[in-house]
């Protein structure tokens, strides 16, 4: 990838084998791919595994990453998502023809700001009390910095802010949400499809235990909930997602696993 000097005209598509394209209002080029061979060895079949799951692992947690990714992602050239491909690699392995994924390792977000440390997390049920660290004044860190709880619960693809309160705080509660529901709509017509086609191979486990993993990460107080994106910006960001926002890097607070099975 090849950043292309600025030009009164602004050149996309391709020119001979040069592809030309603009990403966050700058112009690059690459290559034209001369060649393709898909004879499905090993090591492709792990490229693409681990590359789908990396890419869809990342589309769960999208408000996470879009909060505490976006400055680093586009001061790489990168959109969030290949930006937390990029940096978790490690978390994604590929054995026998299976992908695993390590989630309680994943990136989700970094910064310079110092995050917040948890002393004790209680759940009863999908009521949820976390305790902090105490947050003295000699702290570099601003007391009125937010800190934002987000439950992830991969296998329903679930990502929902639960909670936010200042720095400050000694604590926090907060429900995390019901999936019940969702999850004895999907055995139901898990069932019924196993009794429509008797001989379909895929078998499931009809589990109504749910894991949520909590993170947390903390916005700097001058940015949290305001945008400091600037008219150029705001042009070279369709979304106008706020680029310049100081998060923390995320906090892996812990596991929580509601329901019983059956």
């Amino acid at each position: 990838m090849a950043k292309v000097k600025p030009s009164i005209i602004e050149q996309t598509g391709t020119i001979g084998d040069r592809v030309f394209y603009t990403r966050f209002g700058k112009q690059f080029s690459r290559s034209k791919a001369t060649s393709f061979t898909d004879n499905k060895s090993e090591a492709q079949l792990r490229q693409r595994a681990l590359f789908k799951a990396m890419q869809h692992t990342s589309s769960i947690p999208g408000s996470v990453i879009q909060r505490g990714l976006a400055k680093v992602a586009h001061a790489h050239g990168h959109v969030e998502n290949n930006e937390f491909a990029s940096i978790n690699k490690q978390c994604f392995t590929y054995t026998d023809g299976t992908v695993h994924i390590d989630y309680p390792r994943l990136i989700l977000s970094t910064g310079p700001i110092a995050p917040v440390g948890f002393t004790n997390c209680h759940a009863d049920g999908l009521h949820v009390e976390l305790q902090f660290e105490p947050c003295s004044s000699v702290d570099y860190a601003n007391l009125d910095d937010v800190v934002f709880i987000y439950a992830v619960e991969f296998q329903m693809e679930v990502c929902q802010l639960v909670a936010c309160a200042e720095r400050r705080a000694a604590s926090i509660a907060f429900d995390l949400p019901d999936l019940s529901d969702e999850i004895a709509s999907n055995n139901m017509n898990e069932t019924r499809g196993k009794q429509a086609n008797q001989t379909n191979a895929f078998t499931h486990s009809h589990d109504n235990t749910f894991n949520y993993h909590l993170y947390a990460i903390v916005e700097a107080a001058n940015t949290a909930c305001v945008s400091t994106l600037s008219p150029d910006e705001k042009k070279a960001d369709k979304s106008h997602r706020n680029i310049n926002r100081r998060v923390s890097p995320s906090i892996f607070i812990g596991t929580i696993t509601v329901g019983s099975d059956n």
